[in-house]
C-alpha cells in the first residue's frame, strides 16, 4: 500500500507503518501532523478539534480541496475514527456550505466526502447566499460571512447537530450557521478538524 500523500511504498523497513497497515498515510507523513486535544467554548456551544492548522497541515488541505486530490478524504479523520463513534454517537453531521462554483469544479463537496467514512447520517442543511470566496480575504471582509449563510429552504433539522467544518480561522462560517439555528431546540456541538494557531491562546472552558 502506497502512501496517499508522498505516494511511497508503506511499511518498508518501519514497524509502524507495518502494524498500522490500514492508515491512508506512512508514519513519517502522519507525524507530520500536529494532533491537538482542542476543547473550547464557542458562542456557548462545545467545539472540538483534532489538528492544528500549520503549514503540513495547509499543504495536504491543499492537495485536497484545491488539487482537486479526492482521494484523500480519508486521511483526515483516520486516527478519530473510533473516538467519533463513541463520542458522537447519534448525532447527524452537518457540513458548512462550499461556494458553488468550488464544488462544481472540484466535482464534489470537500467535507460531504471526509465526513463520508464514519458511519454517521449526514445533512446537508446551509447554502451560501451569495458565492462569497474567504481566500485571501482580510479578517473584516471574512467576519461578513456570518451574515452569508442561509438555511436551505424546507430542510430539515435534527435533534442532534453536530455541525463540522475544515478549520477555524475567524469563526464567521460557524457563527452564520448556528444564527441559522437559533430558533431551534436540540442539541449542537461543533467539531472543526483543525484550529488556528490564534485559537489556541484562547482560555478553554471545558475539558472532556
Amino acid at each position: 500500500m502506497h502512501c496517499l500523500m508522498c505516494g511511497l511504498e508503506k511499511g518498508d523497513g518501519d514497524i509502524i507503518d507495518i502494524l498500522e497497515n490500514d492508515d491512508p498515510l506512512c508514519h513519517t507523513c502522519r507525524s507530520s501532523l500536529k494532533h491537538v486535544r482542542f476543547r473550547m467554548k464557542f458562542h456557548g456551544y462545545k467545539l472540538y478539534a483534532s489538528y492544528v492548522y500549520d503549514d503540513a497541515f495547509a499543504k495536504i488541505l491543499v492537495q485536497y480541496k484545491e488539487c482537486f486530490d479526492e482521494a484523500l478524504k480519508t486521511v483526515f479523520l483516520y486516527p478519530f475514527r473510533w473516538w467519533f463513534m463513541i463520542r458522537f454517537f447519534g448525532y447527524t453531521v452537518c457540513y458548512l456550505s462550499s461556494s458553488k462554483e468550488k464544488i462544481a469544479k472540484r466535482g464534489f463537496h470537500h467535507l460531504e466526502k471526509m465526513f463520508s467514512s464514519l458511519s454517521l447520517r449526514q445533512a446537508d442543511l446551509f447554502e451560501k447566499v451569495n458565492d462569497f470566496d474567504q481566500k485571501n480575504r482580510s479578517v473584516e471582509e471574512r467576519m461578513r460571512m456570518a451574515d452569508n449563510i442561509a438555511l436551505k429552504k424546507d430542510c430539515v433539522v435534527p435533534k442532534k447537530v453536530l455541525l463540522v467544518d475544515d478549520t477555524i480561522t475567524t469563526g464567521a462560517s460557524l457563527l452564520g450557521a448556528l444564527r441559522c439555528l437559533k430558533d431551534y431546540d436540540g442539541k449542537i456541538v461543533i467539531y472543526v478538524v483543525s484550529v488556528n494557531h490564534l485559537w489556541l491562546k484562547k482560555p478553554r472552558i471545558f475539558g472532556k
